[in-house]
């Protein structure tokens, strides 16, 4: 067998990719997640070439507690997930580490990627927790023996290399409103470049009048920012387009438009991903849930950290017939973290605001 060739460890050594790479960082949110490497290198038996598989390597090493050699108490190894983003409690940029991670300088035969993540069902206390290594593979001596090898390189392991990642844990990290001491959430908007309107359907009005906004939900924050949401228009992030987006929010204003004409107000929701994108979506300016006035496509242009809604009015002819509407409408965001909030939004006129946030 391949594993009879080995006489020892060369090199093995597990490392994050924060700046101190002995040291990595995770929220207890069930969504975050942190990348361990492993490198680990053999020495041969001489006049020995054929060394163990790759396969072999990884189903012989585990992960295991650094402080007893037992098994992780506070963290669970996982498939990668979405939410792997570096932390830095002190919220500067992370870099990749200094240590060496590719097996074409000779240091390591192979290297190996772990993920590690804390839930909160194990960890609710958001203990700290080490993790080393342990390699297990069988020995067949001369006389056709053979053994289980056991190598540990915790704090109380029989292997002379000591080398592990102490991986501290915080509480999910919490948004609210800007009156509430947490990171804030916020909402602002910028009208709507002429050029970026097109109506169509226009009908018998003269849309001299019309007003377009784009607002946006942010995380009011430098280091934090919004990475994903539940609840995007469309299944297929890849297409741009929707061809029937309804308002959310309609209100009729018959205060200021005179016998004949009042003010129509329409709120809508485009988003169709997180990051910097532009993309059209046409809209259907509705007096009520039955009665559309006309269409308009909309150049949305989205910034990272950005969730964006449209508000549009207009003046239509006397509508006292029809009533307002509103939808209670919710969006669950999440940071790079996997941290997440439930936000609420609302329409008043064409004025959007973050009612609450949970």
């Amino acid at each position: 067998m391949s594993w009879d060739n080995v006489s020892d460890i060369k090199n093995i050594k597990i490392w994050t990719d924060y700046n101190d790479s002995t040291q990595g960082h995770l929220f207890v949110n069930d969504n975050h997640q942190l990348k361990l490497n492993v490198g680990i290198s053999f020495t041969l038996n001489s006049g020995t070439t054929e060394g163990p598989t790759e396969d072999e390597v990884k189903s012989a090493l585990s992960l295991i507690n650094n402080q007893d050699s037992g098994p992780l108490k506070y963290l669970s190894v996982v498939e990668e997930g979405i939410y792997t983003a570096v932390y830095d409690p002190y919220h500067v940029s992370t870099g990749p580490s200094d240590d060496t991670s590719n097996t074409g300088d000779g240091v390591y035969d192979f290297i190996f990627t772990y993920y590690v993540t804390s839930p909160f069902s194990i960890n609710a206390e958001t203990h700290a927790e080490s993790v080393a290594l342990k390699l297990v593979y069988p020995y067949t001596d001369a006389k056709g023996d053979t053994t289980e090898v056991v190598k540990e390189t915790s704090a109380k392991g029989n292997y002379y290399t000591k080398t592990y990642v102490s991986v501290s844990c915080y509480p999910s990290m919490l948004y609210g409103p800007s009156n509430q001491n947490r990171i804030a959430l916020k909402v602002t908007y910028l009208k709507v470049d002429s050029s970026d309107i097109v109506h169509l359907n226009s009908g018998n009005y003269t849309h001299e009048d019309d007003a377009f906004r784009r607002y946006w939900l942010y995380i009011d924050h430098s280091y934090f920012n919004i990475f994903s949401f539940d609840g995007s228009q469309e299944p297929n992030p890849d297409v741009s387009v929707d061809d029937d987006l309804r308002p959310f929010s309609t209100l009729i204003d018959e205060s200021g438009g005179g016998v004949m004409w009042n003010y129509l107000y329409n709120a809508y929701y485009p988003a169709i991903k997180c990051g910097k994108i532009t993309y059209p979506v046409k809209i259907k300016i509705m007096a009520a849930s039955n009665m559309p006035v006309y269409d308009a496509q909309i150049t949305i242009h989205q910034d990272v950290n950005q969730i964006s809604f449209i508000t549009a009015d207009t003046d239509v002819e006397h509508l006292h017939d029809e009533q307002s509407g509103k939808t209670p409408f919710s969006i669950r965001i999440y940071d790079q973290f996997g941290n997440s909030a439930v936000t609420y939004i609302n329409a008043n006129g064409n004025e959007l605001r973050l009612d609450s946030v949970s």
